[in-house]
């Protein structure tokens, strides 16, 4: 097969360092594919656990957020490495980037095996804070096996951001689709032919990323990348760790400040409706995450193809890709919203299988067809990211995402008092203030840039 061929360094930093708008295209599909695999991967275990009624879904979505604290350390990892991989590829340093891929590897670890019992010990405590203490058994049972294979949890998203440096990223794609399909095999195996319940999917869930990490680690291993993986003669750099560091921490505390505020969220979603307003939220949220996957790909698309052609001095090639992307990004989602609002009712029928989720579906199309146009600014926000990532600028990202995700839980905390609904209006007005906010500054970072080589070349 193809995919087990060995690279071309070559043909993988001509792709990047060539047209943009074909780079953008060659990549965006590999992309897709990732993204679409990462949530199918989620809303596998959700359909399945309705299955089991809406007590399980809520226990599962309360804990999300601490599940998402164990992926965000190796996606800014992942992602750090990534932009520094990419950067150093178009320079031509290629002995640079060989030193970030060990010290990535061993970065992750670190972390990794540090945080598994703090947030194994948080999770009473959270949903006690939440309010729904009732569900500590079974959001526990469901999120064990997930830290016990935790180490695999936090290498997939960062393996997989080495390879995408580098323009592998059909490689990368493999090993998640593996995963994914060992995720939706094992899931019913588990959850019902072992009697496993809620465990199962969980056990599921951490088998998943331990099969795309062994692939990935398999591509590594048999030399069939641009930048080989050894640890030969490894020694601890401090001058590379703290550059994979200043591009990766902020995007872990992005991610650690979603995920802490999520958890209030869901406090004020409870206050407002019960355990079941969890379940209100998230599934048609998580069909909204489905929908912004496509733009998303374009966004991670861009972040290879922009740091490269930064590394080579060619900023007017990324901004060019910039706004390539944003413009099919916001053209596809206008036209999933369209569908959504259109399809709702047919959308919701796998998560409503069950009788007491079933009793819940008028509520839930209504929320999908209000969280939908959450779709089109989370495009924006995300292909701006991808871009200030690129400018190793992610300390801007990191203020975007601040504004969105505090406001947020501000209109939640006001509007608890009222219906799920409505605090959904309040989440859509704010994903608009700070879209527009994602424009005014990733467009003014990008004038700065493509300025600095003019005045140098004058």
């Amino acid at each position: 097969m193809s995919v087990f061929a060995k690279s071309n360094p070559e043909r993988d930093t001509a792709v990047m360092l060539g047209d943009p708008k074909k780079a953008i295209l060659v990549t965006v599909i590999p992309f897709l594919i990732s993204t679409a695999i990462g949530q199918i991967n989620m809303l596998a275990d959700v359909a399945w656990c309705s299955v089991l009624g809406s007590e399980i879904v809520s226990a599962v979505q309360s804990v999300n957020p601490l599940y998402w604290v164990v992926f965000d350390v190796g996606l800014g990892i992942g992602l750090g490495c990534n932009v520094i991989i990419a950067h150093r590829i178009g320079f031509g340093d290629r002995e640079g980037a060989k030193r970030i891929i060990s010290q990535g590897i061993v970065l992750s670890i670190v972390i990794a095996l540090a945080i598994a019992p703090m947030l194994f010990l948080l999770i009473a405590p959270m949903l006690s804070f939440m309010g729904a203490p009732e569900l500590t058994d079974l959001s526990t049972q469901y999120l064990t096996p997930v830290l016990a294979f935790n180490v695999f949890q936090v290498l997939s998203p960062t393996l997989s951001g080495f390879l995408r440096g580098e323009g592998a990223s059909n490689k990368s794609n493999y090993a998640l689709v593996a995963g994914t399909l060992v995720n939706i095999v094992l899931d019913p195996v588990l959850m019902f032919g072992l009697n496993m319940g809620v465990t199962g999917a969980g056990l599921a869930t951490a088998m998943s990323g331990v099969v795309s990490v062994l692939i990935m680690l398999y591509f590594y291993l048999s030399k069939r990348t641009t930048i080989p993986l050894t640890f030969k003669g490894y020694r601890f750099d401090r001058k590379d760790t703290t550059e994979i560091l200043y591009l990766g921490l902020p995007k872990m505390a992005e991610m650690f400040l979603m995920d802490t505020l999520d958890a209030f969220n869901r406090t004020f979603l409870i206050a407002c409706g019960g355990v079941d307003a969890i379940t209100l939220f998230s599934v048609p949220f998580r069909l909204v995450i489905l929908v912004a996957m496509i733009p998303n790909a374009f966004a991670m698309a861009l972040t290879p193809v922009a740091s490269a052609n930064i590394g080579a001095g060619k900023p007017e090639n990324s901004a060019y890709a910039f706004r390539l992307c944003m413009k099919y990004a916001l053209a596809i989602a206008g036209t999933l919203v369209v569908a959504f609002l259109v399809f709702a009712p047919y959308l919701l029928m796998l998560f409503t299988t069950s009788e007491s989720m079933m009793a819940l579906k008028p509520e839930l199309e209504v929320i999908l067809r209000i969280t939908i146009f959450m779709a089109p600014m989370m495009s924006i926000t995300m292909v701006c990211n991808s871009m200030l990532q690129s400018m190793k600028k992610p300390m801007v990202s990191l203020v975007i995402t601040t504004f969105r995700t505090v406001f947020t839980t501000i209109a939640f905390a006001a509007l608890s008092g009222t219906s799920v609904a409505l605090m959904c209006v309040g989440m859509v007005a704010v994903g608009i203030v700070s879209a527009a906010l994602a424009i005014i500054l990733t467009r003014g970072y990008i004038k700065k840039l493509i300025g600095r080589k003019t005045a140098s070349v004058s």
